[in-house]
């Protein structure tokens, strides 16, 4: 994993309150290897009686001629069938086995401590491909068992392996990443790419952000949260979708904590939950509007049900003109700043 990212040891902090809420999806991931492990030891060793079996027979039928002249475990697996695999295919079980292993056991591997001036965007794709050696010890192992595994075309199959190459079972069956990072390198925006399956992905978040950094992640089929309480977490574990959670270090004035649901409607105000917006926020100061305020209004677009069901037609206007009055406070407290400037 390039320097600009590492893999902990044992999370501490929030790191551990985040993992701990999404253990459901942790123990899930963990069990599925474990039993995926088993299976391949069971296998490689009832093929290995049939071998040694096998290579008993051969010496026995070739006689002393063929002492220190053949191998008789190969030669018996000429002899035999398809229950007896070759050497190649054993050590091809081996070191899937082996990677098998490494991810039955401890969180080092979902937890992510992003150093400072890193690129969030990369270390996320890192740290998935790591996660992908999973996937790929398991293409391998169907290839060996079939007798279809080519060294020179597949043997990359038991190294990393890109989240873009990942098929849709393996997205869903993808563990949850826990990521630490400074609110300086914090540009979740590069994130959607990984949005899939059921991916889900934390950010802890220690400083002071722009009030809705996770708006522009918001689409119809992804779960987004932001919210200063761990334990709330447990929500984006639980869900069908893929999804990505903010956790901020303490709770503020000036950042938005909201839940946005797929499986909450069809609309837009109906899938999100906002619990606090701010009003205004002491960042961004400049003579051009900072991006945050974008953030902002794209979310109270998406928070606010349709005038008709409300009572109040849109000639009306007095409800609409009520409603886009937190936006018309942040304009106008933009416009004495930069005034002043």
């Amino acid at each position: 994993m390039p320097s600009e990212a590492q893999t902990s040891g044992a999370a501490e902090g929030p790191a551990a309150l985040a993992l701990e809420a999404l253990r459901s999806r942790v123990e899930s991931f963990r069990s599925a290897t474990a039993v995926a492990q088993e299976e391949i030891r069971t296998f490689a060793a009832q093929s290995r009686g049939v071998n040694e079996f096998r290579a008993d027979e051969a010496l026995m039928e070739l006689g002393p001629f063929a002492t220190g002249r053949i191998d008789p475990e190969r030669f018996g697996t000429l002899l035999g069938n398809a229950d007896a695999l070759t050497p190649e295919t054993l050590e091809i079980l081996g070191q899937a086995e082996a990677v098998l292993k490494e991810f039955s056991a401890g969180d080092d591997l979902y937890h992510v401590e992003l150093e400072p001036g890193g690129d969030l965007r990369d270390a996320v794709k890192d740290a998935l491909e790591e996660v992908g050696r999973v996937f790929g010890a398991a293409r391998a192992v169907e290839l060996a068992r079939s007798g279809r595994f080519d060294p020179d075309e597949h043997m990359s199959l038991l190294g990393s392996l890109p989240f873009r190459k990942w098929n849709r079972a393996e997205r869903q069956m993808a563990p949850p990443l826990v990521v630490e990072l400074g609110a300086e390198d914090l540009f979740p925006v590069g994130l959607g790419e990984f949005l899939d399956g059921a991916v889900k992905i934390v950010l802890i978040v220690q400083g002071h952000t722009t009030p809705a950094p996770l708006a522009r992640l918001i689409t119809p089929g992804t779960f987004v949260m932001q919210t200063a309480a761990a334990a709330e977490l447990e929500a984006l574990a639980a869900s069908r979708h893929p999804g990505v959670g903010l956790l901020f270090d303490e709770e503020r004035a000036e950042q938005a904590r909201f839940v946005h649901d797929p499986d909450q409607g069809d609309a837009p105000w109906k899938r999100l939950r906002v619990e606090h917006m701010p009003e205004q926020a002491d960042v961004g100061r400049g003579r051009r509007a900072p991006a945050w305020l974008e953030e902002l209004t794209h979310l109270q677009t998406l928070a606010k049900a349709p005038l008709s069901l409300v009572g109040v037609t849109p000639e009306e206007g007095s409800v609409e003109k009520e409603e886009s009055k937190p936006v018309d406070q942040l304009a106008a407290w933009l416009l004495s700043q930069t005034a002043e400037l």
